[in-house]
């Protein structure tokens, strides 16, 4: 049995909204169920991510959220039990002029332009205001010693760019969060985690 690859997040189905509240976290987890013991993780970008200093500012985010989860993080520690591969895509596209707002998802690796999916893309940190930009995390735990999956997760929020829906220093903290709630949560369910109240 494997772990589903999940590094591209399916449609973000239900969740609507008006451009100016925040609906909530949808997050999706997999593992094979069996109890996941407690060590040292070392965090590293996915593939074709960039890994410098905004790299970690990131990181350091998940690693707090794991350290509540009693793993102990680490950015160089090569003889960590686990590496905990991270993955942040981002998409902008125009609000609609009538109607609801549907939120759902493109992709578009953050730092870089593009976007993977429907709707008009544009590059990140570019976007406009009023438009809507869907932010997912995704966060891949390997064991070192054979490679094999034991974990993975993405978690996607979406907001309009003039309420902080685009600053990924906003957002990484938050979908982190919803990400590793109740580790390692229940494998192949949606769940709609909602913001806390302020």
């Amino acid at each position: 049995m494997t772990v589903r690859n999940i590094l591209i997040p399916a449609l973000l189905l239900g969740l609507a909204a008006c451009t100016t509240s925040n609906p909530g976290t949808e997050v999706k987890r997999f593992h094979l169920g069996q109890p996941i013991a407690r060590s040292t993780i070392q965090l590293v970008p996915a593939a074709g991510q960039p890994s410098g200093l905004e790299f970690r500012t990131y990181a350091d985010a998940i690693g707090r959220e794991l350290s509540a989860q009693s793993f102990v993080p680490t950015a160089t520690d090569p003889n960590a039990a686990y590496v905990g591969i991270i993955e942040i895509r981002q998409q902008a596209r125009p609000a609609p002029r009538r109607g609801g707002l549907s939120i759902g998802l493109g992709g578009g690796s953050f730092g870089r332009g593009g976007g993977v999916g429907g709707g008009v893309s544009f590059p990140v940190g570019q976007s406009r205001p009023g438009d809507i930009v869907t932010t997912s995390l995704s966060l891949q735990i390997k064991r070192r010693a054979d490679s094999s999956i034991i974990w993975e997760g993405t978690a996607t929020g979406a907001g309009d760019s003039r309420d902080g829906g685009g600053d990924l220093g906003r957002q990484i903290p938050e979908l982190a969060r919803a990400l590793l709630a109740g580790f390692p949560g229940t494998p192949g369910q949606t769940v709609l985690v909602k913001p806390p109240r302020r």
